[in-house]
Protein backbone atom coordinates (compact mmCIF):
# COMPACT_ATOMS: atom_id res chain seq x y z
CA UNK A 1 0.00 0.00 0.00
CA UNK A 2 1.44 3.74 -1.00
CA UNK A 3 2.04 6.02 1.51
CA UNK A 4 -0.30 9.54 1.18
CA UNK A 5 3.16 11.35 0.04
CA UNK A 6 3.74 8.88 -2.38
CA UNK A 7 -0.39 8.89 -4.29
CA UNK A 8 0.18 12.96 -3.67
CA UNK A 9 3.28 13.16 -5.61
CA UNK A 10 1.67 11.30 -8.77
CA UNK A 11 -1.31 12.98 -8.55
CA UNK A 12 0.42 16.36 -8.52
CA UNK A 13 1.01 15.47 -12.19
CA UNK A 14 -2.45 15.80 -13.26
CA UNK A 15 -4.02 17.81 -10.50
CA UNK A 16 -3.63 20.87 -8.71
CA UNK A 17 -1.82 20.59 -4.80
CA UNK A 18 -4.88 20.76 -2.87
CA UNK A 19 -6.59 18.40 -5.01
CA UNK A 20 -4.06 15.94 -4.92
CA UNK A 21 -3.79 16.13 -1.45
CA UNK A 22 -7.64 15.51 -0.79
CA UNK A 23 -7.46 12.70 -3.33
CA UNK A 24 -4.53 11.02 -1.46
CA UNK A 25 -6.19 11.40 1.63
CA UNK A 26 -9.24 10.01 0.74
CA UNK A 27 -7.97 7.50 -1.29
CA UNK A 28 -6.41 6.20 2.02
CA UNK A 29 -8.56 6.10 3.83
CA UNK A 30 -11.09 4.66 1.60
CA UNK A 31 -8.75 1.84 1.28
CA UNK A 32 -8.15 1.34 4.84
CA UNK A 33 -12.29 1.19 5.18
CA UNK A 34 -12.05 -1.69 2.39
CA UNK A 35 -9.51 -3.48 4.46
CA UNK A 36 -11.37 -3.44 7.42
CA UNK A 37 -14.63 -4.72 5.58
CA UNK A 38 -13.13 -7.49 4.51
CA UNK A 39 -11.63 -8.54 7.29
CA UNK A 40 -14.79 -8.20 8.89
CA UNK A 41 -16.62 -9.84 6.49
CA UNK A 42 -14.32 -12.64 6.50
CA UNK A 43 -14.46 -13.18 10.36
CA UNK A 44 -18.38 -12.75 10.14
CA UNK A 45 -17.76 -15.90 8.09
CA UNK A 46 -15.45 -17.85 10.20
CA UNK A 47 -17.98 -17.04 13.14
CA UNK A 48 -21.08 -18.00 10.75
CA UNK A 49 -18.96 -21.57 10.50
CA UNK A 50 -18.13 -21.73 14.53
CA UNK A 51 -21.94 -21.23 15.09
CA UNK A 52 -23.26 -24.26 12.78
CA UNK A 53 -20.38 -26.15 14.09
CA UNK A 54 -21.26 -25.54 17.12
CA UNK A 55 -24.98 -25.92 16.53
CA UNK A 56 -24.17 -29.71 14.79
CA UNK A 57 -21.99 -30.61 17.80
CA UNK A 58 -24.94 -29.54 20.18
CA UNK A 59 -26.95 -31.68 18.11
CA UNK A 60 -24.51 -34.49 17.43
CA UNK A 61 -23.89 -34.11 21.55
CA UNK A 62 -28.14 -35.20 21.71
CA UNK A 63 -28.46 -37.68 20.11
CA UNK A 64 -25.56 -38.71 21.65
CA UNK A 65 -27.27 -38.72 25.16
CA UNK A 66 -30.33 -39.87 23.66
CA UNK A 67 -28.96 -42.86 22.60
CA UNK A 68 -26.92 -43.60 25.82
CA UNK A 69 -30.64 -43.43 27.66
CA UNK A 70 -32.02 -46.05 25.08
CA UNK A 71 -28.66 -48.17 25.77
CA UNK A 72 -29.16 -47.73 29.59
CA UNK A 73 -32.85 -48.53 29.18
CA UNK A 74 -32.05 -51.37 26.86
CA UNK A 75 -28.94 -52.86 29.73
CA UNK A 76 -32.11 -52.66 32.65
CA UNK A 77 -34.59 -54.26 31.00
CA UNK A 78 -32.12 -57.41 30.18
CA UNK A 79 -31.10 -57.30 33.41
CA UNK A 80 -34.28 -56.96 34.63
CA UNK A 81 -35.37 -60.08 32.26
CA UNK A 82 -32.29 -62.14 33.17
CA UNK A 83 -32.96 -61.74 37.09
CA UNK A 84 -36.45 -63.30 36.53
CA UNK A 85 -35.63 -65.22 34.29
CA UNK A 86 -32.66 -66.69 37.16
CA UNK A 87 -35.66 -66.84 39.30
CA UNK A 88 -38.31 -68.55 37.49
CA UNK A 89 -35.18 -71.14 36.54
CA UNK A 90 -34.08 -71.49 40.30
CA UNK A 91 -38.02 -71.82 41.49
CA UNK A 92 -38.61 -74.19 38.59
CA UNK A 93 -35.34 -76.30 39.56
CA UNK A 94 -36.85 -76.62 43.11
CA UNK A 95 -40.39 -77.65 42.55
CA UNK A 96 -38.68 -80.09 39.97
CA UNK A 97 -36.55 -81.48 42.97
CA UNK A 98 -39.44 -81.48 45.52
CA UNK A 99 -40.99 -83.42 43.11
CA UNK A 100 -38.18 -86.49 41.62
CA UNK A 101 -36.42 -86.31 44.36
CA UNK A 102 -38.59 -88.00 47.16
CA UNK A 103 -39.05 -90.71 44.59
CA UNK A 104 -35.69 -91.19 43.88
CA UNK A 105 -34.94 -91.50 47.99
CA UNK A 106 -37.51 -93.94 48.13
CA UNK A 107 -36.48 -95.53 45.33
CA UNK A 108 -32.64 -96.09 46.26
CA UNK A 109 -33.09 -96.27 50.03
CA UNK A 110 -36.77 -97.04 50.89
CA UNK A 111 -37.41 -93.75 52.58
CA UNK A 112 -40.15 -93.32 53.84
CA UNK A 113 -41.13 -89.18 53.01
CA UNK A 114 -42.64 -86.79 55.50
CA UNK A 115 -41.77 -83.68 53.75
CA UNK A 116 -40.03 -82.06 50.73
CA UNK A 117 -39.25 -78.38 50.41
CA UNK A 118 -37.55 -75.09 51.17
CA UNK A 119 -36.86 -75.02 54.64
CA UNK A 120 -34.82 -72.90 57.25
CA UNK A 121 -32.81 -74.86 60.24
CA UNK A 122 -31.35 -72.78 62.76
CA UNK A 123 -27.45 -72.82 63.49
CA UNK A 124 -25.93 -71.77 66.47
CA UNK A 125 -28.66 -69.06 66.80
CA UNK A 126 -28.61 -68.29 63.20
CA UNK A 127 -31.59 -69.83 60.29
CA UNK A 128 -29.91 -70.49 57.14
CA UNK A 129 -31.97 -71.63 54.37
CA UNK A 130 -31.95 -74.61 52.12
CA UNK A 131 -32.99 -74.92 48.94
CA UNK A 132 -34.70 -78.37 49.63
CA UNK A 133 -35.24 -80.34 52.60
CA UNK A 134 -36.40 -84.00 52.54
CA UNK A 135 -37.79 -85.49 55.65
CA UNK A 136 -38.51 -88.73 56.28
CA UNK A 137 -37.54 -92.20 57.82
CA UNK A 138 -35.37 -95.13 56.53
CA UNK A 139 -35.91 -98.50 58.56
CA UNK A 140 -37.56 -96.35 61.38
CA UNK A 141 -34.75 -93.53 61.80
CA UNK A 142 -35.69 -89.93 61.24
CA UNK A 143 -33.30 -88.71 57.92
CA UNK A 144 -32.98 -84.95 56.35
CA UNK A 145 -31.78 -84.84 53.26
CA UNK A 146 -30.21 -81.55 52.72
CA UNK A 147 -30.80 -80.49 48.29
CA UNK A 148 -28.57 -77.63 46.50
CA UNK A 149 -30.26 -77.00 43.62
CA UNK A 150 -28.30 -75.30 40.41
CA UNK A 151 -28.69 -75.72 36.65
CA UNK A 152 -24.90 -76.36 36.66
CA UNK A 153 -23.06 -77.44 39.59
CA UNK A 154 -19.37 -76.59 39.83
CA UNK A 155 -16.27 -77.76 42.48
CA UNK A 156 -16.51 -74.73 44.30
CA UNK A 157 -20.23 -74.80 45.07
CA UNK A 158 -19.83 -78.68 46.17
CA UNK A 159 -17.13 -77.69 48.75
CA UNK A 160 -19.02 -74.81 49.71
CA UNK A 161 -21.87 -76.47 49.89
CA UNK A 162 -20.30 -79.62 52.09
CA UNK A 163 -19.44 -77.10 54.48
CA UNK A 164 -22.61 -75.86 54.93
CA UNK A 165 -23.92 -79.27 55.51
CA UNK A 166 -21.29 -80.02 58.45
CA UNK A 167 -22.24 -77.09 59.75
CA UNK A 168 -25.69 -77.61 60.20
CA UNK A 169 -24.37 -81.75 61.21
CA UNK A 170 -22.38 -79.70 64.34
CA UNK A 171 -25.53 -77.58 65.38
CA UNK A 172 -27.66 -80.77 65.11
CA UNK A 173 -25.08 -84.04 66.42
CA UNK A 174 -28.35 -85.87 67.24
CA UNK A 175 -30.24 -85.90 63.59
CA UNK A 176 -29.15 -87.93 60.42
CA UNK A 177 -28.27 -85.12 57.77
CA UNK A 178 -26.96 -86.06 54.39
CA UNK A 179 -26.41 -83.58 51.39
CA UNK A 180 -28.01 -84.22 48.10
CA UNK A 181 -27.03 -81.98 45.05
CA UNK A 182 -30.00 -81.60 42.64
CA UNK A 183 -29.47 -80.05 38.49
CA UNK A 184 -28.98 -80.02 35.36
CA UNK A 185 -25.87 -81.20 35.00
CA UNK A 186 -22.25 -81.28 36.43
CA UNK A 187 -18.45 -81.61 35.59
CA UNK A 188 -16.23 -84.00 35.59
CA UNK A 189 -14.20 -82.58 39.00
CA UNK A 190 -17.55 -81.57 40.90
CA UNK A 191 -19.17 -85.20 40.56
CA UNK A 192 -15.48 -86.80 41.62
CA UNK A 193 -16.02 -84.32 44.91
CA UNK A 194 -19.67 -85.51 45.13
CA UNK A 195 -18.08 -89.09 45.40
CA UNK A 196 -15.73 -88.69 47.71
CA UNK A 197 -17.88 -86.97 49.59
CA UNK A 198 -20.27 -89.47 50.03
CA UNK A 199 -22.89 -87.19 48.81
CA UNK A 200 -25.68 -88.14 46.60
CA UNK A 201 -25.91 -86.27 43.29
CA UNK A 202 -28.93 -86.11 40.81
CA UNK A 203 -28.65 -84.76 37.37
CA UNK A 204 -29.63 -85.29 33.75
CA UNK A 205 -26.71 -87.42 32.96
CA UNK A 206 -26.97 -89.84 35.77
CA UNK A 207 -28.09 -90.48 39.36
CA UNK A 208 -25.38 -91.63 41.72
CA UNK A 209 -27.13 -92.13 45.36
CA UNK A 210 -24.76 -94.25 48.09
CA UNK A 211 -26.12 -97.20 50.19
CA UNK A 212 -28.06 -95.87 52.65
CA UNK A 213 -25.77 -97.15 55.18
CA UNK A 214 -22.86 -95.89 53.42
CA UNK A 215 -24.34 -92.49 52.87
CA UNK A 216 -22.43 -89.17 54.53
Amino acid sequence: MATIPQIRNRLLQQFPEPQADLLARVFVESHDELVTKAELNELTGVVKELAEAQRQTAKELAELAEAQKRTDWAVADLAKQVGGLSNALGGSLEDFACDLVPEILEKHWAMQIASAGPEKIVEFGQHREFDVVVRGTISGKPVMVLCETKARVNPVEVQRFLRVVEKAKAAHPEEDMRPLFFGYEADRKARELIVKAGAAMVFTRGVMIPKADNAA
